[in-house]
């Protein structure tokens, strides 16, 4: 029958966490419905040498695909063009899984002909070792499969669906031709945005797969990171823009998309804005972008007018990223 699954593993220079996850997918039980492709987008360290040793080891579930480096959007490229499996999704090389959790999703997919399926992931501090456990609300602990439009409206759906908790049906991805950005970070919005904004089923399974650490200072996600890559954040925002003014979609799934481009754009102008410290680049860069966004997108420009002058007035308050985390509660 094939396999079931396609684990995608962008990794680049990720010598020193790589066994981690590769040991965790190392399982017989996964053998015959699951292929892992460590996609080595030009690494300079042991990471393509240690990825080969699982190859030769477990050649039935492992694959090395090296490649140039073109960033994470390149190699999340490379393992669709690649994939074999059913359904499609992304463990980064310095993350891993609970394996019976993925185990059990395996047998959850076998069963199931959603677009989407949705499972849980955990937070794990780099430094504490402590553990956030990230439930599916309570209301979309649903049987079966259901429409996605019946729940794609639903601010908690939303923020629940991640690279870290989605698997894809490999089909839709290519009948649809998504394609990331490559040479950029923060291709994760966009890859889940544009995928699943092409579905008409999901099934949500609250089991505990995806085990993603946290705490790395250089982490694209931390508050410096975001200023330094500001380009990028751009580049992507961008491109989401386009996508959604294409106007392929309507009703709930274009209302929908318009909200997952409202919150990128949120995103982008707190970079600029709040977590930026040089305070009069991040003012620079905000007036930028929101003048092109008002000449070339002039209805999310409306749709976050307010929101703006908000951030513009913390800004002049001085509040920071840390500062702006706990006045939210983080």
């Amino acid at each position: 029958m094939g396999k079931v699954l396609t684990i995608a593993m962008p990794c680049y220079n990720v010598e020193r966490y790589l066994r981690r996850g590769l040991d965790s997918l190392a399982d017989e039980r996964l053998a015959d419905d699951v292929e892992v492709i460590v996609v080595d987008d030009g690494s300079t360290d042991e990471t393509a040498r240690i990825a080969q040793g699982y190859v030769e080891r477990m050649p039935q579930l492992f694959r090395l695909v090296s490649k140039e480096n073109g960033g994470h959007g390149s190699a999340v490229n490379a393992g669709i063009d690649h994939a074999q499996g059913r359904y499609f999704r992304v463990v980064d090389g310095d993350d891993w899984v609970d394996t019976d959790g993925l185990v059990r999703v395996v047998e959850l997919l076998k069963a199931s002909d959603a677009d989407l399926f949705v499972d849980e992931k955990v937070e794990v501090d780099m430094t504490t070792h402590a553990r956030t456990h990230c439930h599916l609300p309570a209301g979309f602990r649903l049987p079966g499969v259901v429409d996605f439009l019946s729940v794609c409206g639903d601010g908690a759906c939303e923020a629940f669906l991640t690279i870290h908790t989605l698997s894809v049906k490999t089909e839709l991805l290519r009948l649809n031709n998504i394609r990331l950005h490559e040479g950029i970070f923060y291709v994760d919005l966009q890859y889940v945005v544009m995928a699943t904004c092409y579905a008409a089923t999901v099934q949500f399974a609250p089991v505990e797969v995806y085990q993603y650490l946290l705490g790395n200072a250089e982490q694209s996600v931390a508050f410096a990171s975001y200023a330094k890559r500001y380009e990028d954040h751009a580049a992507m925002v961008r491109d989401i823009l386009a996508f959604a003014d294409q106007g392929r979609f309507q009703g709930p799934i274009a209302q929908y998309l318009d909200n997952r481009v409202r919150l990128a754009l949120h995103t982008h102008f707190n970079i600029a804005l709040i977590y930026d410290e040089d305070r009069a680049r991040g003012m620079r860069r905000a007036k930028a972008f929101y003048s092109w966004l008002a000449s070339s997108h002039p209805r999310f420009e409306r749709m976050v007018r307010s929101r703006y002058r908000k951030t513009l007035a913390l800004h002049y308050l001085g509040v920071d990223g840390p500062r702006l985390a706990k006045m939210m509660g983080r």
